[in-house]
């Protein structure tokens, strides 16, 4: 029997929605689709994670065994809502070898 593909699986593994984008947060429109963000990680708690990139904060849905104050980058799929949005992650990558302000300084050039 073929596997059944969730509504999430379907948007990431879509060869027709581009590439995540990487975004600051105060960047994010409920529009966008796939994104990245970047930031360290402010909040912790069962499965959600919030995400703080000098520009705003960010929910997260994603189990992690990372640590508080780590920098990160997210990729995962915007979930808006009426009164806000958060982020239903994919993939989280460790970025605590990376200077934070460089990279956010870097990043905002290339945007």
């Amino acid at each position: 029997m073929p596997k059944v593909q969730t509504p999430m699986e379907a948007i990431r593994l879509n060869p027709l929605i581009p590439a995540y984008k990487e975004k600051f947060v105060k960047d994010i429109k409920k529009e966008d689709i796939k994104i990245a963000v970047s930031g360290i990680i402010v909040s912790k708690d069962d499965g959600k994670i919030v995400i703080d990139d000098t520009t705003g904060n960010v929910p997260v849905e994603i189990k992690t065994e990372l640590e508080m104050n780590k920098f990160v980058r997210i990729f995962g799929v915007l979930i808006p809502y009426d009164d806000g949005f958060e982020i239903q992650g994919h993939i989280i990558q460790d970025l605590s070898e990376v200077d934070p302000e460089k990279y956010m300084k870097v990043k905002s050039l290339l945007q």
